[in-house]
């Protein structure tokens, strides 16, 4: 397929990757590094990374790897996001109406849940359960969260 055709981003993947082709030929033809980096207006280490990252054996090495992390260690751990919903479902089935954060995180306070997470992290977590349930059941769906926090069940 003509260059002309493609995306913009497509464009400059396939330009990328044919630089690259063309600076790891010449770097395995033998052609000094200065000079390839010179001629293709490049910096040293943008061809060390490439060289390293080289495999004959694999067509695909020449490809852009992401560079979004593979997690999110200030992620609110699945555990701590279950304790939450499951204190508003308890408050919820026992008729007590509206339930403050400062309550919920009282609670987790007295069982000892490690990591602790601040008011606004409990906030933000029965916001986005009682979000969740709206778009749910809107949609018409059954949401296992659907029962979990009702808006307007949490007060701050």
């Amino acid at each position: 397929m003509h260059l002309r055709y493609l995306s913009v981003a497509a464009r400059y993947t396939a330009h990328g990757e044919d630089r690259r082709h063309q600076a790891i030929a010449r770097y395995l033809a033998g052609d000094r590094i200065e000079e390839i980096c010179w001629e293709l207006g490049c910096a040293q280490s943008w061809l060390y990374k490439w060289r390293d990252r080289y495999q004959a054996d694999d067509s695909t090495w020449a490809q852009e790897q992401t560079r979004r992390p593979r997690s999110n260690s200030r992620q609110t751990p699945d555990t701590l996001v279950e304790a939450i919903i499951h204190l508003c479902q308890a408050w919820k089935s026992q008729g007590t109406g509206r339930t403050s954060v400062a309550t919920i995180w009282q609670a987790l306070k007295e069982q000892g849940i490690d990591p602790f997470p601040s008011r606004r992290t409990i906030y933000r977590i029965v916001q986005r359960h009682s979000t969740e349930a709206n778009r749910a059941t809107s949609h018409g769906q059954a949401h296992a969260s659907s029962e979990a926090c009702p808006p307007g069940a949490v007060s701050t």
